[in-house]
């Protein structure tokens, strides 16, 4: 078999866990940035179409 060389894409997306009943409607939303890690333990996410909403480091992942 020969190698693949076709680049692969990655993107962020917000999932919100159980706690973030308020929030679910934003599920799968590509994320624009994310902040620091707070003294709570969650990080500010910046979505694509610029809503804020804190979320712990796992609601953040690659698709």
């Amino acid at each position: 078999m020969g190698e693949s060389r076709r680049p692969t894409e990655v993107a962020w997306v917000f999932r919100p866990g159980p706690s973030q009943q308020n929030a679910r409607a934003l599920s799968g939303k590509a994320i624009y940035g994310v902040g620091p890690l707070g003294e709570d333990g969650r990080v500010e996410v910046v979505l694509q179409d610029g809503t804020r909403v804190r979320a712990a480091p796992a609601e953040v992942v690659a698709e």
